[in-house]
This record gives C-alpha cells, sequence and structure tokens, in this order.
C-alpha cells in the first residue's frame, strides 16, 4: 500500500511540474512517516546508495564529454564522418548518425551528444538545403546512442543497482549501438530515396583525402577503441577510464589549441552541477527503492507476472511496453534506478541474462526522452534551434519506427548483446 502511495505521489508532483529530484525526495519522505519510520532513515540509505567505488566513473564521464564538446573535439568528429559517408544517399543525415556513434563512444550521455551535435550539425544541415524540423528531429533521435554505445552513465547505474559486470554492460552496447545506427541510416535512405526529404549530397572525397581526413583527427577517433579495449582485457576499470578521457581530453585541447582557461573553469562548473543532481537523485532513489524492497513489491510483482504468463518472450514484451509508457513521464535516470529493482526478480526467475535486460532497458528508457509529455530531449532541442514543441514532436515521430524496432529486435535476440562480452571475456 506505502509503495502505490510513493508512486502515485511522485508522478503527481512530477505532472505538477515539481524538479524530478524533489518529486522522489517529498514522496519517500511522505511514505516513510506514513509507515511510522524514523525519518533518519532518509540520510543513512542516502549514503549508502552513493558510496559504491563504480559510481565514481560518473562525474569522470560526465567531465569528458563537457571537455569533448566545449573544446571544439565534437568538430572534428564531424569533419571526418562528412568525408566518410557525405556522399552517400541522404548526404548529411548519414553524417549526423556516424558522427554520433564516434561521440557516443566517449561522452556516454545522450544529451550531451544532443546539445553538441545540435550546435554543429543542424546549422550545416540547414546551409546544405536540409528542413530545419527534419534535422533538429534526427540529431534528437541518434543521441538516443549516447548511453549504448560505451561508455554510458546510465549503465554504470544500472551495473551498481543489479551488480552486474559494467565492463560486460559496456561491451555488449557495441552491436545494439551499431544495429539502432544502422537502422536510423535505412530511415534516412529510405526519405532520400522516396524523396520524402530534400538531402542534398556532399561531393565524394578520395581515399587520399579520407586518409588525410583520419589522420588529422585521429587522436579524437580512437577514444573509444581505446576504452572498450581498456575494459575488455581488464587493464582498467570504469573509473580509471573516466578520469583517463577527462586528462586526455584536455590534452588534446591543448593540443589543439582550443583550450582556454574560461572554458575548462565553465566545463568544471557545468561538471560539478550534473555530477551533483545525478548523485542526489541516486542518493533519494536509494530510499524510494529500500521502501519497495521492505514491503516486497518486487517480489510481489514478479509473481503476478508469472502468474499471468511464464512465457519468457511475453514477458519481456509486457516489461517494453511498460518503460515505454514509463518512459514518457519520467527521466531516464530516476526511471532506471526506480524500476531495476522491480524487475531483477522477473527476469532472473525467467532465466534472462541481467547484461541483456541491462542493454533493454537503458536504451528503452533513453527512447523516453523523444516522447513527450516529459520528454527531455525535446525541451533541450527547443533550447538549442528555433523550432517549436509540435513541429519537433512531428519531425520525430518517423524515427520511432527504426527506433522501436531495433529495441524489439535487440530484446528479442539476446546474443546481439551477449555475443562480443563473452567472446572478449568469456562466459560468466
Amino acid at each position: 500500500m506505502i509503495s502505490l502511495i510513493l508512486t502515485i505521489t511522485f508522478i503527481g508532483l512530477m505532472f505538477l511540474r515539481v524538479p524530478v529530484s524533489f518529486a522522489i525526495g517529498i514522496s519517500t519522505l511522505i511514505s516513510l512517516l506514513l509507515m511510522g519510520k524514523d525519518v533518519v532513515l532518509i540520510p543513512q540509505y542516502m549514503i549508502q546508495g552513493v558510496t559504491n567505488i563504480a559510481l565514481l566513473a560518473v562525474p569522470f564521464f560526465i567531465l569528458a564529454g563537457n571537455l569533448f564538446n566545449s573544446m571544439g573535439l565534437s568538430r572534428r568528429i564531424w569533419d571526418f564522418a562528412q568525408h566518410l559517408v557525405g556522399h552517400w544517399k541522404g548526404g548529411l543525415g548519414h553524417v549526423m548518425t556516424v558522427a554520433e556513434m564516434i561521440l557516443s563512444g566517449i561522452s556516454g550521455s545522450a544529451l550531451a551528444d544532443e546539445a553538441a551535435l545540435g550546435i554543429i550539425g543542424i546549422p550545416a544541415m540547414e546551409k546544405a538545403g536540409y528542413r530545419r524540423q527534419f534535422a533538429s528531429a534526427l540529431t534528437l533521435s541518434v543521441s538516443v546512442l549516447g548511453p549504448i554505445i560505451p561508455p554510458s552513465i546510465n549503465m554504470i547505474i544500472y551495473g551498481v543497482i543489479a551488480e552486474v559486470s559494467i565492463a560486460r554492460l559496456f561491451i555488449g552496447g557495441l552491436i545494439p549501438g551499431v544495429i539502432i545506427g544502422g537502422c536510423i541510416m535505412g530511415m534516412i535512405y529510405y526519405f532520400a530515396l522516396k524523396g520524402i526529404e530534400p538531402c542534398p549530397v556532399q561531393p565524394k572525397k578520395t581515399i587520399p583525402e579520407i586518409g588525410r581526413s583520419f589522420f588529422r583527427n585521429s587522436p579524437t577517433l580512437l577514444v573509444p577503441v581505446f576504452i572498450v579495449l581498456g575494459m575488455g582485457i581488464g587493464m582498467v576499470t570504469p573509473t580509471e577510464v573516466g578520469l583517463l578521457a577527462s586528462i586526455y581530453a584536455l590534452f588534446l585541447g591543448l593540443f589543439y589549441r582550443e583550450a582556454s582557461f574560461k572554458e575548462l573553469i565553465h566545463c568544471l562548473e557545468s561538471s560539478a552541477k550534473s555530477s551533483c543532481l545525478i548523485m542526489y537523485i541516486i542518493a533519494v532513489s536509494t530510499v524510494a527503492g529500500w521502501i519497495y524492497t521492505y514491503e516486497g513489491t518486487s517480489q510481489k510483482i514478479a509473481e503476478l507476472m508469472l502468474h499471468l504468463t511464464t512465457n519468457k518472450y511475453i514477458v519481456l514484451f509486457l516489461i517494453n511496453v511498460f518503460l515505454l509508457i514509463l518512459g514518457c513521464l519520467l527521466e531516464p535516470i530516476p526511471a532506471l534506478i526506480l524500476t531495476t529493482p522491480i524487475f531483477m526478480p522477473v527476469i532472473k526467475q525467467l532465466g534472462v541474462d541481467p547484461v541483456h535486460f541491462g542493454l533493454i532497458i537503458c536504451y528503452n528508457l533513453t527512447i523516453g526522452i523523444i516522447t513527450p509529455p516529459m520528454g527531455i530531449g525535446l525541451y533541450v532541442m527547443i533550447g538549442i534551434v528555433d523550432i517549436t514543441f509540435e513541429d519537433l514532436i512531428k519531425a520525430c515521430i518517423p524515427f520511432l519506427f527504426p527506433i522501436v524496432g531495433s529495441l524489439f529486435l535487440i530484446t528479442y535476440i539476446p546474443q546481439l548483446t551477449l555475443f562480443l562480452p563473452n567472446l572478449i571475456m568469456g562466459r560468466p
């Protein structure tokens, strides 16, 4: 009963536009008071929730992403992608997708990627003759790759909650990330082929020109490779990868002479604010998670779902539908923290690999950034580009087909996620 009150109060506060951090805290406080528990439990569980050593990676990846974006390194990724695929049918639409697939291997954040590529790519696409609505919707849609292709802030949080290897989660995101990007590129090609969208192409670059672009930008392009190899062979932990990525980004900024003291201070301030907010949400959500556990909510939901059906594929379908709806109402991180403990007993009883489920839940909830009414990515894009909310939503609808389609592809073919972790790190 208390779990239901907590959930209804939280969702009600969200609809009243109360910030998510306060909404979780207030609903948790009310629930504890109704349970007759001492409120001293709140700071105790908050501290317990953020003392996991793996969470140290979160602020470092946030800082690394901010440094790459503010020091002009994202432009170098765009330059290489333009040389590589700008001449394909679909032109700069493919460039945007490939650039995001590379940038995802550095930042680990959908919103950071959206902002970085939106500032660089949308003006370039408009100048080349693309419609603003299409360019904006594409930029927002491809940003869902941010938490899928490693590194990923969301995967770190899931790994801590579910007690799953973060390295296996990171490596498991590679093939799904390529599939998602490929599905979106297929949609772009279809639009260009049928003339649905004007998609001017760039002049085809020669092999030497592509080689020079790669050589010129390779210090930036090779970062994702180092991250995956380092974690795959066990040389570095996620926290060490985040720290090294931040130091390397600062080094590249100095090397390319695009770093400035003012930009560095701004990055540190922005990263500190984002890190504090995420850590607070994790901390206060831990208390909410304790309430669900105390009442046995997770086990009750597992028993209810398994009473309806024991078919693994139907249960995964129902979970996906529930998460897609939830993603329309909550931001990805609080939704991830609150739902992971609830569904873990279900997927364990069904024999679903927790690494596979981690990709499903992280990707599913990330889709929520482009779905109204709470899609935070929509509001970020409106802040970047002069476009109405309605026009942006309409332009995003076609991209939901490849995005949701790839979600169910990843859901029902687990080897797409598990093949590389098992190959590189061995079976668990």
